[in-house]
C-alpha cells in the first residue's frame, strides 16, 4: 500500500514538473505591474517601403504613385529603386520618390517619413493620405514549433509572443525557457536566449523583434531521446534485415553446392 502511494505520489510531482515546464510566465506571482515600452522600427539599406498617395482629387495624387510595372504612374520611364514590391532604400539610405527626387529615409521610422511626405506634398496636393508599410520586413522561425517559416512585419512591430503563436505554439516537445534569437545589426550578428516562462521576458531588448530576426526553438531532452530511440530501432531494423539477408544468400549457396 505504501509503495503504490509512494509512486502514486512521485508520478505526481513529475506531472506537476512537466506542466509547469509548458505554462508561460510560470514566474509571475499573483500581482505584478511593469511599465509599458514602444518600440518603432526604423527603416534600414535594403529595405523595401509600398508608399500610397491620395488626395481629395484622385488624379493630382497619380504622378506620385508608382505604376504596376515600376516609375511614376503616367511617366515613361522607371527606376532601380522602384518597382511593383514598392521603393528600394539604397546604399545611401535614400529613395527615389515621384516628382521629388532622392528622399532620405535611412534611420526613420514609417511614421516620420509619412509626416515628412505630407508637409511635402501638402504643397501640391488638397489633403494628401499617405500610407506607408514595408514589404520585405520579415522574421524567420525554426525548430519545435507548430510550423516553421518566414512571418511579415507589415507595420514594422511584432513581438516574439506574437511570432510564436503565429507559428502554431510551442508543444509539450519545444524548449520554451531557452528561445534562441539571432539578430543581424549594424554589420553584427548577435546571440540571445530568452525565456518565455519568466514575465521579464516583457523587460528583453529581444521582445519587440526587429527585421531579419531568426528565432529557434530546441527540442526538450525528452524529444532528443525519442529521436535517438527512434535512430536506435531503425538502424537495429536495418541491420537486422542485412543479416536476415546475408544469412539466406549464405544458406542457398551453401545448398546449391551440396546439390552440386
Amino acid at each position: 500500500g505504501y509503495l503504490l502511494l509512494f509512486v502514486v505520489m512521485l508520478c505526481s510531482c513529475n506531472y506537476q514538473k512537466k506542466l509547469q515546464e509548458q505554462i508561460y510566465f510560470n514566474d509571475l506571482l499573483d500581482s505584478s505591474h511593469h511599465t509599458l515600452t514602444t518600440y518603432q522600427a526604423t527603416i534600414k539599406i535594403d529595405d523595401r517601403l509600398l508608399i500610397h498617395v491620395s488626395a481629395l482629387n484622385p488624379e493630382s495624387a497619380t504622378p506620385y504613385n508608382l505604376s504596376a510595372t515600376g516609375g511614376a504612374a503616367g511617366s515613361s520611364g522607371g527606376s532601380a529603386t522602384t518597382g511593383s514590391t514598392g521603393y528600394l532604400v539604397e546604399k545611401d539610405g535614400a529613395i527615389l520618390f515621384p516628382e521629388i527626387g532622392k528622399l532620405k529615409v535611412e534611420g526613420k521610422t514609417l511614421l516620420e517619413v509619412r509626416s515628412e511626405l505630407l508637409e511635402i506634398l501638402s504643397k501640391y496636393l488638397t489633403n494628401p493620405v499617405i500610407t506607408i508599410q514595408f514589404t520585405n520586413a520579415k522574421i524567420l522561425v525554426m525548430g519545435e514549433v507548430g510550423h516553421s517559416g518566414a512571418l511579415p512585419i507589415v507595420d514594422g512591430k511584432l513581438t516574439i509572443l506574437e511570432a510564436i503563436t503565429l507559428s502554431g505554439d510551442i508543444p509539450f516537445t519545444g524548449r520554451k525557457d531557452n528561445v534562441l534569437v539571432v539578430r543581424e545589426e549594424n554589420g553584427e550578428r548577435s546571440f540571445a536566449r530568452v525565456n518565455l516562462q519568466s514575465h521579464n521576458i516583457y523587460k528583453s531588448p529581444y521582445y519587440f523583434l526587429r527585421q531579419n530576426d531568426l528565432i529557434f526553438v530546441e527540442p526538450t531532452l525528452q524529444k532528443v531521446k525519442q529521436q535517438n530511440n527512434q535512430i536506435f530501432i531503425t538502424n537495429i531494423a536495418l541491420i537486422t534485415t542485412v543479416i536476415s539477408t546475408l544469412s539466406t544468400s549464405f544458406f542457398l549457396l551453401t545448398y546449391l553446392k551440396v546439390i552440386k
